[in-house]
């Protein structure tokens, strides 16, 4: 069951920071790992009961995921457009639960750009967060949880930012909270984004009501976002009582240890930077000890495996495995037709024997990847539906 995620007193990393009533909203022990499946709970189950057989998103990853969970167990079919930028674990996971994968644009508002045409096009479910408003009524159900789990309305709500469609989601529901009479007050919020993307602290910083295209690169993928949807609406909630803060990279990853060293929780760049953040502030003297502070950690670090790996080091690491890179070759090969064995030994112009080259077919036709037939008295091979997808995935991560 997706929600009601455990609100931990974070007594260990309070202490190091000097931070006595500091507490995390572990969103990792969702579902598939991540905030995003009490959106995609919603959405998909409203798509199912209206009749769609398709639903349609883009996504850097998280919101991808749950969707591809959800919609595999209500049999719909799913397409998730990604961007260039999407951490592979995430791919994986894409693939695994069954998705129709496709890539567009370097970053994620340029996949939503697209996304947006292709649903009415294909009379798909419109499932991009950020174009459909029932993924704010189901992420504001942690506002809800929040209050009850702490019996009280927390001082401040540190947010990591991407869309800033969580931050707005968390706003929404304490202001609903107030509006309904539960409560009297709603907490200041605290934005937190990387340093290498970070338009909304900019616009913050500026008093600038714009928020304007940023040329990013962050290791943390889950914010790494040009043009943030909700990004005028989130400044206006900060404006209103919060602040925007950013960090570097490298501040992430310690953040990130530290959780794990103190709290034993292990979770993705994007969640790490909220405590990157009161570490920050914290050395500044700018957050009280004494404040009930809520950071929100959006997803788990196992969607994130390379997270200590360069880019640069993990494409060596790719080069280095041969058998995947014949694999690779053979499923480009038959990506342009049918062949026959030797024909596919022809295209790979002779760097591995026709005897390795049947090997491989053997072990992708074992695996599902490609399938075999007859066909005058000869055995010919094509790709099948896993191995275009496998085929794709490979492509996605830069192989």
């Amino acid at each position: 069951m997706e929600g009601y995620t455990p609100l931990v007193k974070a007594e260990n990393l309070g202490n190091a920071l000097k931070l006595r009533k500091l507490y995390l909203k572990d969103e990792s022990r969702n579902p598939t790992g991540s905030f995003r499946d009490r959106a995609a709970s919603l959405m998909v189950t409203w798509a199912y009961k209206t009749g769609f057989k398709t639903l349609i998103a883009a996504s850097d990853g998280n919101m991808g995921v749950s969707l591809a969970a959800y919609a595999a167990k209500t049999r719909l079919n799913c397409k998730v457009i990604v961007p260039k930028n999407v951490d592979e674990g995430k791919i994986l996971q894409l693939l695994i639960y069954g998705s129709e994968l496709s890539e567009y644009g370097t970053y994620l508002d340029e996949a939503i750009d697209k996304v947006a045409k292709l649903a009415e096009e294909q009379n798909a479910y419109q499932a991009t967060p950020e174009l459909n408003p029932l993924s704010i009524e189901a992420q504001k159900t942690i506002s809800y949880e929040t209050w009850e789990q702490l019996g009280e309305v927390p001082d401040v709500i540190v947010a990591p930012v991407g869309s800033g469609s969580c931050l707005f989601s968390i706003w929404k529901g304490f202001t609903e909270l107030k509006k309904l009479g539960f409560t009297s007050e709603i907490p200041k919020f605290l934005a937190v984004q990387s340093e290498g993307c970070a338009p909304i602290v900019e616009a913050f910083r500026r008093n600038s009501e714009l928020v304007e295209p940023t040329s990013p690169e962050t290791r943390a993928s889950a914010i790494l976002v040009r043009k943030p949807a909700y990004g005028v609406k989130v400044l206006k909630i900060l404006r209103e009582g919060g602040i925007a803060v950013s960090v570097r990279d490298d501040e992430i990853f310690k953040a990130e240890k530290m959780l794990a060293r103190f709290e034993g929780l292990f979770v993705e760049p994007s969640s790490s930077s909220t405590v990157a953040a009161l570490m920050k502030l914290s050395r500044e003297g700018i957050l009280s000890s004494d404040e009930k502070i809520v950071c929100i950690l959006t997803g788990s670090g196992l969607k994130v495996p390379n997270i200590f790996e360069s880019m640069s080091y993990r494409k060596r690491m790719f080069e280095m495995s041969f058998e995947t890179s014949m694999k690779f070759r053979i499923l480009t090969s038959l990506s342009k037709g049918e062949k026959h064995g030797y024909s596919i030994w022809k295209s790979l112009k002779g760097i591995i024997s026709p005897q390795a080259v049947y090997q491989h077919l053997q072990d992708l036709e074992k695996r599902g990847y490609v399938e075999s037939f007859n066909l005058n008295g000869r055995r010919v091979y094509r790709l099948t539906e896993e191995g275009k997808q496998l085929l794709r995935a490979f492509r996605i991560i830069g192989f």
